[in-house]
């Protein structure tokens, strides 16, 4: 029976057994740390955004919010005072398939984006197999994926390839790609981004600039000394030496009684 008494002696021991694991689940509090709300979403209407995940667009100095729920992508201000969200990119058609402006732009609740340095939004649309991507502007193409039938592990070139049914995108600036964790193959797979996508901000770029400009400037003032060297100091050096080798000619004293005896012979042939 639950309350004889064998099974009341068993009580203490099996909370004797549950305290270390209560002991290891023990939170550490650290303090100084505090919670306040960014962004209250209530306000607006049903339809406006749910946030999902959220990343900072490093040259718009704004914040991307996602949308799942409604397929759709969201900046918003970083400033003190947000004010509502600005729709990017899908939402109004719902969910679907297609390329295309701000307007025109459908996805079918994406739940993993990425921001690369040029601001530009990358999307893992898993239900269709493809990655896109949404301008600054809002303009929205697809850069892997969507053009093979059905899921995979393909690689190769980029409108050829194909990923599982649950794949999430990270941005990395060292390498200048996506990274794409492919949770349905268990793989990591990488897609090379351009250039331009992984520029610096125009402030990187103008000490970049800065500093190339010195290191000709300072390549192009040694090769004009140097040249000024080779074609000039010879010459200076020989009309140094000149005047030195001169002055000890002079310095050498005339022996007169040999000068004398000299004229005295060529005198005595003339008159031959």
């Amino acid at each position: 029976m639950a309350g004889s008494p064998r099974h009341l002696s068993l009580f203490p021991l099996r909370l004797l057994l549950l305290l270390p694991l209560l002991a290891a689940g023990k939170p550490v509090l650290e303090d100084g740390y505090t919670v306040t709300t960014f962004a209250d979403l209530n306000p607006l209407p049903a339809s406006g955004p749910h946030p999902y995940a959220v990343l900072p667009r490093s040259r718009a100095g704004d914040l991307l919010l996602l949308d799942s729920a409604g397929s759709a992508l969201y900046t918003i201000s970083l400033s003190s005072s947000p004010g509502e969200p600005r729709r990017l990119a899908g939402g109004k058609r719902g969910s679907g398939f297609n390329d295309g402006g701000p307007g025109d732009a459908a996805f079918d609740r994406p739940r993993s984006v990425a921001v690369d340095a040029a601001d530009n939004v990358y999307v893992a649309d898993r239900l269709h197999g493809a990655v896109r991507k949404v301008a600054p502007s809002g303009y929205t193409t697809t850069i892997a994926g969507g053009f093979s039938s059905g899921p995979g592990h393909r690689d190769g070139p980029a409108q050829n390839a194909t990923f599982s049914p649950d794949f999430a995108l990270v941005y990395v600036p060292k390498i200048c790609a996506l990274l794409v964790a492919d949770r349905g193959n268990r793989m990591v797979r990488q897609i090379n981004l351009k250039p331009e996508d992984c520029a610096h901000e125009k402030q990187s770029g103008l000490g970049n600039t800065l500093v190339s400009f010195i290191a000709v400037l300072c390549t192009l003032l040694g090769s004009l000394i140097g040249f000024l060297a080779r074609h000039f100091y010879p010459v200076n050096a020989g009309s140094l030496r000149q005047p030195l080798f001169q002055q000890d000619t002079e310095a050498i004293p005339e022996d007169t009684e040999e000068g004398n005896s000299d004229q005295l012979l060529r005198h005595k042939k003339r008159s031959c």
